[in-house]
């Protein structure tokens, strides 16, 4: 009598399913999205391939995507950029912002976030840029609600940055921010290369840890009275005493004056011949006194 033996298909099914069903389950790979406006600029764009506003993208429709520029599109949150891995050139401009979170696309190049006079303001209130060691352009203007800046890469010897504030030729102020943290504070403090070339136009402390907390301006030893300033630049000091050096750079770092002044608590200096722009004056005093402080001419 023949013995009949049963045999167990189950596992060689699993088995076949397994490997049916494993690509496709990588081909489904989604990334949510859950602003639309960000979502109808990826269809825009052409990225987004299902063509609809469904609060998410395929995955792989997004991970090579090298430029993305979502200029004035209404965009108030950015979810979703995280899974942007090949992501070198990100326009941000004119959008509605609260955060900005590029941590995660460690192949960026240059990044465009500048708020605008046509009613989208970047409500961005701390920007930390200290994972993308491969950013060479930082342009931001008009971030009037930034309070924390982080630049510190460890490469900012390939980074550009433009940190300005004006609407249409009106000046602005960015109040919030009073320290920058960057690689090389003594360096960024006294304009050299490669800070020489950042153009901030405001009067911030650079600090290689700015969470260690920072004086006010007053304290770091002197305070311009009006700045920007016109054809005269009063400064105020209770640090500051005697003869004083006082000598004035551009900001490509050459001197242009040197003048020696006694300093008691208040003092005018003559700046009627230097054209409309960014400077850093530097002082010295017969006490061992050292400080320097960026102003701008108008």
């Amino acid at each position: 009598m023949k013995t009949i033996r049963k045999i167990d298909i189950k596992p060689a099914i699993l088995q076949v399913l397994f490997f049916l069903l494993f690509p496709m389950a990588l081909m489904a790979q989604i990334t949510n999205i859950p602003d639309p406006n960000f979502e109808q600029a990826l269809i825009d764009l052409g990225i987004d391939s299902d063509g609809e506003v469904n609060g998410q993208v395929l995955t792989s429709d997004i991970e090579t995507v090298v430029t993305l520029n979502l200029n004035h599109v209404q965009i108030s949150d950015l979810t979703g950029l995280e899974d942007f891995a090949a992501l070198e050139i990100l326009d941000a401009t004119g959008n509605s912002l609260t955060s900005l979170n590029v941590s995660q696309n460690v192949a960026l190049r240059e990044l465009y976030c500048s708020s605008d006079s046509a009613g989208f303001n970047m409500m961005i209130t701390s920007l930390d840029l200290s994972n993308n060691v491969n950013l060479e352009v930082l342009y931001a203007e008009n971030l009037i609600f930034l309070e924390t800046l982080n630049l510190k890469n460890e490469n900012n010897a390939i980074l550009t940055v433009e940190l300005s504030c004006g609407y249409e030729g009106e000046p602005c102020e960015l109040t919030e921010l009073t320290c920058v943290t960057v690689d090389n504070a003594a360096a960024a403090t006294s304009n050299r290369p490669p800070y020489s070339n950042w153009y901030i136009a405001a009067d911030f402390i650079y600090s290689e840890d700015c969470s260690l907390g920072v004086s006010s301006f007053e304290d770091q030893g002197f305070y311009i009275q009006q700045n920007p300033v016109g054809e005269k630049l009063g400064l105020v000091s209770k640090t500051f005493s005697g003869k004083t050096t006082f000598k004035i750079f551009n900001s490509e770092g050459r001197l242009l004056s040197i003048q020696d002044l006694l300093f008691e608590e208040q003092v005018s200096l003559d700046v009627s011949n230097l054209s409309n722009g960014m400077y850093f004056l530097n002082l010295s005093d017969e006490n061992g006194n050292v400080a320097v402080k960026k102003f701008i001419k108008e």
